[in-house]
């Protein structure tokens, strides 16, 4: 990997009754200024007019499988099986990236630097489009996760990293398995990083860790145990501290609405 357009990225989304947004997530893929890109679609064999809309976008560097799956990272292996990229990431169907430039912003990060995975920060975003808070990561992750976790969608890592694990992802976990997978690339496994200053992808609020006050209470369970399957220990002090570093104004704003809508 010499030269900017040597990488190959395999973007994976993973797809289920997703008719209202994967159109602005295959655009945004579409729309990126590098030119090696392949776009890998699990869909969880969808009953509305995803696959319609899939279906409109092959040829253009998408393929597509759609069949029953045994839940979300269950999938996005299935999505890493069929990788052919140096560098992979995972998009989500209810997420899109900001601009044109961020695949090659991140290709150009690998080709300055001697490391094996990139990131950069992320909005949440409504779905009227309203951010509702900036998941401004910052420097830190280069070496080792400390109280922090990297926005699965704004992770670019080589395949070779993955492929030093058992799995991509622990598929006993519902919403973590991406933490953990962090937690053994980055910091059990020693790899190196670099941080592009800037959003990188909007993350439409709504999906499993996100759209619920059950989904925030399962993520912190499973965070705290990803951190001690890993390490043995430290998941609580580790979890706290991750979920205390995220809270912001319009983020309180928006979990208490959710509390409210609980239990009015």
């Amino acid at each position: 990997m010499s030269k900017l357009n040597d990488i190959k990225f395999s973007i994976i989304t993973v797809s289920y009754n997703s008719e209202e947004t994967i159109e602005n997530t295959l655009r945004s893929v579409c729309d990126q200024d590098y030119p090696h890109i392949e776009h890998i679609i699990i869909d969880g064999d969808s009953k509305d007019s995803t696959l319609a809309i899939l279906k409109g976008y092959v040829g253009k560097n998408i393929k597509f499988i759609s069949e029953p799956d045994c839940g979300i990272y269950d999938a996005m292996n299935k999505g890493f099986a069929l990788a052919s990229g140096d560098v992979i990431a995972y998009l989500n169907s209810d997420d899109f990236y900001v601009d044109s430039k961020v695949v090659s912003d991140v290709a150009r990060k690998f080709l300055e630097n001697n490391i094996q995975y990139v990131y950069g920060d992320l909005d949440l975003v409504s779905r009227g489009g309203e951010v509702i808070r900036r998941w401004n990561v910052g420097e830190g992750c280069e070496l080792k996760l400390q109280g922090k976790q990297i926005p699965h969608p704004t992770f670019f890592v080589l395949k070779d990293a993955i492929l030093c694990l058992e799995s991509p992802f622990d598929s006993s976990y519902k919403i973590s398995a991406d933490l953990k997978q962090q937690l053994l690339i980055i910091n059990k496994n020693g790899s190196r990083g670099a941080y592009i200053p800037r959003v990188l992808v909007n993350m439409t609020v709504g999906g499993a860790s996100t759209g619920s006050l059950n989904g925030y209470i399962l993520g912190w369970k499973e965070s705290i145990k990803a951190y001690n399957e890993v390490f043995h220990s430290g998941g609580f002090a580790f979890t706290f501290k991750k979920v205390f570093s995220k809270i912001s104004f319009n983020f309180l704003k928006f979990a208490l609405s959710i509390l409210f809508n609980k239990f009015k």
